[in-house]
């Protein structure tokens, strides 16, 4: 499959075959490439690679597989919103970064790479550790050494080496980094083929919606994987004309650590004051800032910052309705209560379900 990594940065081309992860310039890398769903070629299998034609690999090894992707989309009620929930928590690790890791170590497979380094708050972590184990990769794995100890624990039984670092979700991010300099860094933060398994989940909201796209979409936000692979998704059905407008893509952060909003209102990016319950999301400086808030402002969304008693506000409310999920995942339905009485009647909303309960158990029993 012949196309290129391009720096949105510098400009500079590299074939996307080197086991290359960033720029020269420091810089992330993108892909040269916009495929075209034919809808009447999809595959009858119900998983994310039912969408194959617009993912950018050579050849789909099933062994490397678990048959991930498809989760419903039901109904919920929020504030008195009507809402689509997308179940991302029921992928096979338990997280909606399954989607990412799944194109990106098959990637990694395709390239010959026997280890990678990755460095995550937890669900990257789990999810780059699950199919390296079924692909035969070596994972070193660096997370902060605060957060849930199940998502470490879910990490180690994949057989990756677990680098617990002291510190802020940046010292993490600098350890990886240095241990990326004996083997190939897979950053979900970085790397292009991350997002383009994460665009999945927007190609398969739009299929359950018979072909439509919600009004909104509220996701919440750390590193910006869903967000930008939603976005991608959607600026290729619009190429292919499958859709013909964009949804709001709905930004949402702790206002405990809220780059996104401290950016686009010029204030200068710090490190978190606190750590909310929402771990997830507690990235101070992201990769892709800038590319995040392009994506928010082309479509009309907007950057909304929650509090943790609203967080567990929503937690609750997503029990009562039998959807367990975790902190970081609640915080996009949080943001929803700023906006009731902003949405209008008959508009779609979707929220995505990002992070399973079970990783967060134990933080989950001290705030009931």
């Amino acid at each position: 499959m012949l196309f290129n990594y391009f720096c949105p940065a510098c400009g500079k081309v590299i074939p996307s075959d080197k086991p290359v992860w960033r720029c020269e310039c420091g810089g992330y890398l993108d892909l040269d490439y916009m495929p075209v769903l034919d809808r009447s070629k999809l595959p009858d299998e119900k998983s994310m690679w039912r969408y194959s034609q617009v993912l950018p690999l050579e050849k789909i090894n099933p062994d490397l597989l678990f048959g991930e992707g498809f989760t419903p989309l039901l109904p919920m009620k929020f504030w008195g919103i009507d809402v689509l929930g997308k179940l991302d928590y029921l992928m096979p690790s338990g997280s909606f970064k399954d989607r990412g890791a799944a194109l990106m170590i098959h990637k990694c497979h395709e390239m010959g790479i026997k280890e990678i380094v990755e460095d995550s708050s937890g669900n990257s972590a789990c999810a780059v550790a699950a199919y390296c184990a079924r692909a035969g990769i070596k994972a070193n794995i660096y997370m902060p050494a605060g957060n849930s100890s199940a998502k470490s624990i879910q990490a180690r039984a994949y057989g990756a080496q677990i680098h617990l670092i002291p510190g802020s979700r940046t010292d993490c991010a600098d350890a990886a980094l240095e241990g990326a300099k004996k083997s190939y860094y897979a950053a979900h933060a970085y790397n292009p083929f991350f997002l383009h398994g994460t665009k999945t989940v927007i190609y398969e909201i739009a299929e359950q919606m018979n072909w439509q796209v919600p009004d909104y979409y509220f996701t919440p936000v750390g590193s910006g994987s869903q967000l930008l692979g939603v976005y991608l998704g959607l600026k290729e059905m619009l190429n292919a004309g499958i859709i013909d407008r964009m949804p709001r893509l709905m930004a949402v952060q702790s206002n405990h650590c809220a780059p996104l909003k401290d950016f686009a209102e010029g204030r200068p990016l710090c490190n978190p004051v606190s750590q909310s319950i929402a771990e997830g999301i507690a990235i101070a400086r992201p990769v892709r800032l800038n590319q995040i808030i392009a994506a928010v402002r082309e479509t009309g969304g907007d950057i909304v910052t929650v509090d943790d008693t609203e967080i567990v506000e929503a937690l609750k409310l997503s029990f009562g309705q039998g959807f367990y999920i975790e902190p970081t995942s609640a915080a996009a339905f949080a943001a929803l209560k700023q906006y009731s009485g902003k949405i209008k009647t008959g508009e779609k909303v979707v929220v995505s379900l990002t992070g399973h309960g079970l990783k967060a158990s134990s933080k989950i029993e001290s705030l009931l």
